[in-house]
C-alpha cells in the first residue's frame, strides 16, 4: 500500500471512530454500530473498506479486529492528531533539535498546558517548585537567576540537581562554591531548546522562527508520560551530546 492510498483510508471520520472503537477492544457488527452511532448500511460499506485495506479483520468468533498492520497504524496516529491539534504552535516552533526516536513518540505531550507570556511562565514555575524533592534536572540557554535562593535551600537538603548549559554560561553562576560542588553539570557549545523536569512537573520550551528559545511560550505537563518524555530528552542531551 502507497502512503497516500493509507491516507486516503484514513481521510474519512467514520473510518477512523471504528479503528479507535476497535483498539479499545474486539467488537461485534451491532456493538460497532452502537459505539460509532452509525446505521447498518453506512458500517458495513465502512468495514468493507478498511478490511479490503487489512486494517480491520473478522474473525471466527464473529468480532471485528484491527489487524497487526492496523494496530500500527492507529497507534501512529496519535501523534499525528497531537500536532494537528496544536498546529499553531507547531507552525511557530521548531521540533529539529529533538532527537527522532522522541519526535516519534511526542503525543506523549498531549496533556500538556502551554503557558504565554514570561511573567505567567515564570509565576507557574515558582508555584510549581514549592516543596520539590527528590530531583530538579534543566537544560536551558540561561539560568533561572529568581530561582537560585531556592537552589541554594534544596541542595542543602541533598536534592539532585543536574544543569546542561551552554559553555558561556558557567562563569556567571553565582553560588557558593560548595554548592557548586554539588551540582552536576553539563556543558554544550549551545543550547537550542530548555527542557525542566522534576519529580512533580516538567517544562518544554521550544525555538521560534527566530531560532532562538521562545522564553515566551512553555509547555507544561503533570502526568507521568509527559514527565518521562522530559526526562528521556534531557538524558539525550546529558549522555550523547556532552560538550
Amino acid at each position: 500500500m502507497k502512503v497516500y492510498e493509507l491516507f486516503t483510508e484514513l481521510s474519512s471520520e467514520k473510518r477512523l471512530a471504528i479503528l479507535r472503537a476497535l483498539d479499545e477492544k474486539p467488537m461485534t457488527f451491532t456493538g460497532l454500530i452502537k459505539k460509532v452511532d452509525m446505521n447498518s448500511t453506512e458500517a458495513t460499506r465502512q468495514l468493507s473498506r478498511l478490511a479490503e485495506a487489512r486494517l480491520i479483520e473478522k474473525k471466527g468468533d464473529g468480532n471485528y479486529y484491527n489487524t497487526l498492520f492496523g494496530k500500527l497504524v492507529i497507534s501512529s496516529i496519535q501523534d499525528l492528531n497531537f500536532i494537528s491539534e496544536k498546529s499553531g504552535y507547531f507552525l511557530e516552533h521548531d521540533t529539529s533539535y529533538i532527537p527522532p526516536h522522541l519526535l516519534s513518540q511526542i503525543d506523549a505531550l498531549s496533556k500538556g498546558e502551554i503557558v504565554t507570556g514570561v511573567y505567567n511562565i515564570l509565576n507557574t514555575q515558582e508555584k510549581l517548585s514549592e516543596g520539590l524533592k527528590g530531583y530538579f534536572w534543566n537544560m536551558s540557554d540561561d539560568f533561572p537567576r529568581h530561582h537560585l535562593p531556592n537552589v541554594e535551600k534544596v541542595l542543602e537538603q541533598g536534592m539532585e540537581i543536574r544543569v546542561i548549559f551552554p559553555k558561556n554560561l558557567f562563569p556567571t553562576f553565582k553560588l557558593s562554591g560548595k554548592n557548586m560542588e554539588r551540582i552536576q553539570f553539563r556543558a554544550l557549545d549551545e543550547v537550542k531548546l530548555s527542557v525542566m523536569t522534576t519529580n512533580r512537573f516538567s517544562m518544554l520550551e521550544l525555538p521560534g522562527p527566530d531560532g532562538k528559545i521562545d522564553q515566551n511560550t512553555a509547555m507544561f505537563g503533570y502526568d507521568e508520560r509527559f514527565r518521562g518524555w522530559c526526562e528521556n530528552l534531557f538524558n539525550y542531551y546529558w549522555e550523547a551530546k556532552r560538550g
